[in-house]
């Protein structure tokens, strides 16, 4: 799979998990608004960081951000659901399907922003070999004719 290709998987994941956190606000603004201003916030740096991972695909820089996010948010959701976060009442906050599917996508975005950032460097195109270049190739041939020659 090409380096523009993971990059536009990985977007596509940031992309997943912000739409999933902005149809979530308006519940979370109710139930605990703290949360919903949060889930507002990941919604926008979610989809800002999949626009620029579009339009910026050779950036590897971008990769590791989109990480951080990602792994930011699962490790946000583990501790809501699992302990007694100050200042959110109602914490911990039952497992729902659709965070764990969120979830699901998100950990496979942070799988792919490990092997852009992991994967080999894009490849810089070779310029054309000049005839009275010295590449290996290229001094062979000159030995072997100087051989001749003399």
């Amino acid at each position: 799979m090409s380096g523009q290709a993971r990059t536009g998987l990985l977007a596509l994941a940031v992309t997943f998990s912000a739409g999933i956190h902005a149809g979530l606000v308006p519940e979370h603004l109710a139930e605990m608004p703290a949360l919903g201003y949060a889930f507002i916030v990941a919604a926008a740096v979610g989809g800002a960081i999949a626009v620029a991972l579009v339009y910026r695909p050779d950036d590897r820089r971008l990769p590791i951000v989109a990480g951080l996010l990602l792994i930011g948010e699962i490790v946000s959701w583990g501790l809501f659901v699992t302990v007694r976060v100050p200042g959110f009442s109602e914490t911990p906050e039952p497992v729902e399907t659709i965070a764990l599917v969120s979830k699901l996508i998100e950990a496979l975005g942070v799988l792919v922003a490990l092997w852009i950032v992991a994967g080999p460097e894009p490849r810089a195109r070779r310029a054309p070999s000049r005839a009275g270049s010295r590449s290996p190739s290229n001094h062979r041939l000159a030995r072997m004719r100087s051989q001749r020659a003399g």
